[in-house]
């Protein structure tokens, strides 16, 4: 597992100062990785021997471990994207949309330092196999509910987008069993709904997949699959969609070379349809 993974995977049994440690750790992975458990905790307010006890319940042997892991996972991947904001930077006006757009061009330049080719691949696979597929998004993320609804759909996969009021989605989530899978979102934080949607699901055999930002990571019930990347901004202020809809549109490709010969009659004959109902 990555150490979003792990992190996400031990997340329910951590304390409420461990969850801060992991918090800032998942947003900030460099500067954990080249800082000491006494650094990152003062930061934190929490005390030093809390690094030390999360880096043990994570599976590593002391908080320098750990630390060295950060640094293979992180350090060396985010070399690119440090250089560019450097030299963006020194010519920088000031402007809202150039700052976006560095904004951007970082979150996305780092994005595989998060999320492995392998965990698109094994994502995209999971959803082309499934006997149906039901997708959420609360907020924000209900357009990417619907972008990967829309997208699935075209590959000729049953799929659901379903509704974020309690009675509605009881009753699209009653039919639930073994060979389905849900897709949700969490950004920022949970949605309501999230706890009781990842519990049907597993009771019902389901698999079920999370896309989310380094907060979204700490979600109370740990899905199945994770992919879990930071968005561009601060967590405290605007975060744009950008970084999740590149995630989205790289499991939808994925999916099509998944099975490529079914996608493409899929296509070649929705296609046919749309100039039948034209």
């Amino acid at each position: 597992m990555s150490l979003i993974e792990t992190i996400s995977h031990y997340s329910p049994g951590l304390t409420p100062n461990e969850r801060l440690l992991t918090q800032s750790i998942v947003e900030d992975p460099t500067t954990a990785a080249l800082g000491t458990a006494s650094e990152l905790a003062k930061a934190v307010g929490v005390h030093e021997a809390t690094a030390s006890r999360l880096a043990k319940k994570l599976g590593f042997n002391s908080y320098a471990a750990f630390r060295n892991a950060l640094r293979e996972e992180f350090i060396a991947t985010n070399e690119t994207a440090t250089r560019f904001q450097r030299t963006i930077s020194e010519n920088d006006e000031g402007t809202i949309l150039n700052n976006l757009a560095i904004e951007e061009v970082n979150a996305l330049s780092s994005v595989d330092s998060f999320i492995s080719d392998s965990q698109i691949k094994d994502v995209a696979a999971l959803l082309m196999s499934a006997e149906r597929i039901f997708i959420q998004g609360s907020g924000n993320a209900e357009i990417l509910a619907l972008l990967m609804t829309k997208r699935f759909r075209r590959f000729g996969k049953d799929v659901q987008q379903l509704a974020t009021d309690a009675r509605t989605l009881a009753e699209q989530t009653l039919g639930l069993r073994a060979g389905d899978v849900i897709l949700t979102f969490v950004f920022r934080r949970p949605p309501k709904h999230y706890g009781p949607l990842i519990e049907t699901g597993r009771e019902a055999g389901c698999q079920t997949i999370v896309i989310c930002d380094s907060t979204g990571a700490m979600a109370a019930l740990a899905p199945d699959f994770i992919l879990a990347a930071p968005r561009s901004g601060s967590t405290e202020a605007f975060q744009t969609l950008t970084v999740p809809m590149t995630i989205c549109n790289a499991i939808v490709i994925a999916a099509g070379l998944t099975e490529k010969q079914q996608a493409l009659k899929k296509l070649e004959r929705l296609g046919q349809l749309i100039e039948r109902f034209d």
